[in-house]
């Protein structure tokens, strides 16, 4: 039994059956971060803490009484996350001063329930990914000030943002679960990309306190884990939900709309998505093609201007209440990310994104798009929709290019985002859990999505898949490069 390649409920059975402790399993994850740091997946680890603190957690367990759910389990959070101990930078220079001296209820719950924190993981700068533009094809692609972590499947390819620390981590066994945050898709995408799952619950079923903000519209927290079970178990913590309904394939309804999601998709993403519907379908669900009335025109209407104009507005207020005395053009200032200085300087101007178009965005466009969402859940009957996590495989990190959508060459950015904005910009739950892999070993995901409010249920459909889907190779060819 390798203890990295346990999941966070066979390491929390494993504690309670005295199969290995805390420490065994903390000094097992050191060294696999020592050997794979080259992914470069986490910011400020420290062996000698995790060490100390999983041998609290053993003191703890040692003398009996009631132990906690999450006992002794590490987890990493992303670094835009106010942890107590640890400095927020959201992968920026100037915020190296930032330390927060509280931090929010979901970083709360999970350490009440006896998680450890093994490290920030990290990121895309500030997590504004569309940001991120090089105009300067001979220069690299820069992604934050720590520099950028690479896909555990194959170095030279890119694990998708901003969670991308979290991903690669879990994904390459330097930890069981992780943390992320998701405005328009950075939990999702990683996830995908690195082969593992992820979580975007509906808006505000978690809490956004003590987070480096980019929109109070669509933020939110999510677990990323290798198993739908880890989420389930996450999710019961932060939200004290225990009750889930049971979920059999053959009960289910998925609709998908394969004009928006699978239009133009890769290949090989619509050879492993085809393959796994009918999976899905031979194991009694029932598939519905079905079509969402304007669902791209209404996307694209909104587009950027909702998390455009409130990041300029959210990011100060954020180091407000933080009382930091950390001004947001000194962060601007110090940007590391190829071409985010310049978006952010472009953006605050007050021409950017006026008042009367974010309204309108706000209370005309995104209420219609709920509406349509809705309604094709409420008439055909659905469980949830079904479709490719990302219509592309993971693109290279140095060279992201374009693609061809719709007649239109759109940035690879664009493309990789594509299938998770519905519900990004509708604040419905949205899962997606690693389907398999590509012919050059890249994974490949498929994405689920959900009425408002149906989380529960959503993670319990996802775990069903999970159930009878192959089992997802570790990234091992790869992690030969890194020795």
């Amino acid at each position: 039994m390798k203890l990295i390649n346990l999941t966070a409920t066979e390491i929390i059975e494993g504690f309670a059956n005295n199969n290995f402790s805390a420490l065994d399993l903390a000094s097992a994850l050191c060294k696999q971060v020592d050997k794979y740091s080259c992914l470069n997946a986490l910011i400020n680890f420290n062996p000698e803490s995790l060490l100390k603190l999983a041998q609290r957690s053993d003191d703890r367990r040692a003398k009996g009484g009631v132990i906690k759910s999450l006992e002794g389990l590490p987890i990493v959070i992303k670094d835009n996350i106010d942890v107590i101990g640890h400095q927020t930078t959201a992968a920026n220079a100037f915020l190296r001063r930032h330390s927060p001296s509280s931090h929010g209820p979901v970083i709360q719950a999970l350490l009440d329930a006896g998680a450890i924190v093994m490290a920030k993981s990290n990121m895309h700068e500030l997590a504004f990914s569309p940001g991120i533009i090089n105009n300067t094809p001979d220069q690299e692609w820069k992604y934050g000030f720590f520099g950028n972590t690479l896909n555990p499947y194959d170095l030279k390819h890119s694990p998708a943002g901003s969670s991308s620390g979290t991903a690669a981590a879990v994904s390459s066994r330097m930890a069981p679960v992780g943390l992320g945050s998701d405005t328009g898709g950075s939990i999702r995408n990683p996830a995908a990309w690195c082969g593992i799952s992820g979580l975007r619950p509906t808006i505000d079923r978690y809490s956004q306190m003590s987070v480096a903000p980019i929109s109070w519209t669509r933020d939110t927290l999510g677990p990323m884990a290798r198993s739908v079970k880890d989420l389930i178990l996450l999710d019961e913590v932060i939200t004290g939900e225990l009750e889930r309904p049971e979920v059999k394939l053959k009960e289910i309804r998925l609709g998908i709309n394969f004009k928006y999601f699978c239009s133009d998709a890769d290949p090989q993403v619509l050879s492993v998505f085809e393959r796994e519907l009918a999976r899905l379908e031979g194991e009694g669900a029932q598939i519905v093609p079905l079509e969402i009335p304007n669902l791209e025109e209404l996307v694209q209407e909104i587009g950027h201007s909702i998390s455009n104009y409130e990041i300029v507005r959210a990011f100060p207020k954020y180091l407000e209440d933080g009382c930091s005395k950390i001004k947001f053009d000194e962060i601007i200032a110090e940007i590391s990310a190829s071409g985010l200085q310049s978006t952010l300087l472009s953006i605050q101007k007050e021409s950017a994104i006026t008042s009367k178009s974010y309204n309108h965005s706000i209370q005309s466009v995104r209420p219609r798009l709920q509406k349509v969402y809705r309604d094709c859940f409420l008439k055909n009957h659905l469980d949830a929709l079904v479709f490719p996590s990302s219509l592309i495989q993971p693109f290279e990190l140095q060279n992201p290019g374009q693609y061809k959508y719709k007649g239109k060459e759109i940035s690879a950015f664009a493309a990789s985002g594509h299938n998770v904005q519905p519900a990004s910009l509708c604040g419905s739950p949205s899962l997606t859990v690693a389907a398999g892999l590509s012919d050059s070993g890249l994974p490949i995901g498929i994405g689920f999505d959900g009425l408002h409010g149906s989380d529960r249920k959503l993670l319990s459909i996802g775990m069903a898949y999970e159930n009878v889907r192959p089992t997802i190779p570790v990234p091992e060819l790869i992690m030969e490069s890194c020795s």
